[in-house]
C-alpha cells in the first residue's frame, strides 16, 4: 500500500524568517496577527531586508490571513 505524496511547498521564501510563505501563512493561522506586528513576530524582519513584504503581504491577503494594522 503505498502512502499518498507529500504535498510540495513552492511557494516564495522569506530569508529574514528562513521560512517559506505557507510556513509563515500557518503561523498566522495559528497566531494571528495585524500585518505589521506579524513581521517582526513570523517573519523576522526586524533586522531583515524587507524584500519579501509586498509579495507577502498579497499572499495573505490570497489566503484569507490578512490582517490591517
Amino acid at each position: 500500500m503505498s502512502a499518498a505524496p507529500e504535498e510540495v511547498d513552492d511557494s516564495p521564501y522569506c530569508c529574514c524568517s528562513a521560512a517559506t510563505f505557507q510556513e509563515i501563512l500557518a503561523r498566522q493561522r495559528a497566531n494571528p496577527l495585524p500585518f505589521m506586528e506579524l513581521l517582526m513576530v513570523h517573519a523576522g524582519c526586524g533586522g531583515g531586508c524587507g524584500s519579501c513584504i509586498d509579495e507577502l503581504e498579497a499572499y495573505l491577503r490570497d489566503h484569507d490571513a490578512h490582517i490591517e494594522d
